[in-house]
């Protein structure tokens, strides 16, 4: 299983693809308009992508979804994301 995670930020965001079979994976930076993470997506084909909850127009699962991807969106304002907690 390829799995896309992405810590998107208001200008660039981080991207970590991970082959959860090989346990090989690379890190990227791409900007955050919408057509530069489309390709992100597009360019990086994954079985899921897991990424912080982020104000993205329409919402982020919407979104992906319509992009024919899963996604699970994470809040990491919640008491398991917590430094201590990991």
């Amino acid at each position: 299983m390829e799995i896309l995670a992405l810590d998107p930020c208001k200008i660039n965001s981080a991207a970590r693809l991970f082959d959860s079979e090989t346990r090989k994976s690379f890190f990227l930076t791409t900007s955050t308009q919408r057509g530069h993470m489309e390709s992100l997506f597009k360019n990086h084909p994954a079985n899921l992508i897991v990424m912080q909850a982020w104000g993205l127009p329409g919402g982020s699962t919407t979104w992906l979804k319509k992009l024919g991807f899963k996604a699970l969106v994470c809040s990491t304002n919640e008491e398991a994301w917590r430094w201590g907690q990991c």
